[in-house]
C-alpha cells in the first residue's frame, strides 16, 4: 500500500516543493537580481528597480502556478485515492 501512495502522491508532493521554492526565491527577488546583474570584475554597480521587479514576479508567478498545479493534481489523486479504498 506505501508504494501506491507514493506512486499516487508523488507528482502533486514534487509540484508543493518547487512551488515552495520558488516562492521562496521570488521573495528574495532583489538579492538574486543583484548578483546576477554584477558585471565580472565590478567592484561597484547599479542594479535598476524594474531588473528588481522582474525577478521578484516571475519567480512568483511560477512559484504560485506550481502551487496551483498542486492543489489540482492532489485533489486528482485524492480523489483516486478515496475511490480505490471502497
Amino acid at each position: 500500500m506505501g508504494k501506491e501512495n507514493i506512486k499516487l502522491f508523488g507528482i502533486p508532493i514534487v509540484f508543493l516543493l518547487l512551488g515552495i521554492l520558488f516562492l521562496i526565491l521570488g521573495a528574495n527577488g532583489d538579492s538574486i537580481a543583484v548578483n546576477f546583474s554584477r558585471p565580472p570584475g565590478a567592484t561597484s554597480w547599479t542594479t535598476s528597480g524594474s531588473t528588481a521587479d522582474a525577478f521578484t514576479s516571475v519567480l512568483m508567478i511560477i512559484g504560485i502556478s506550481f502551487q496551483i498545479l498542486f492543489i489540482s493534481t492532489f485533489s486528482i489523486s485524492f480523489y483516486l485515492w478515496q475511490k480505490g479504498s471502497r
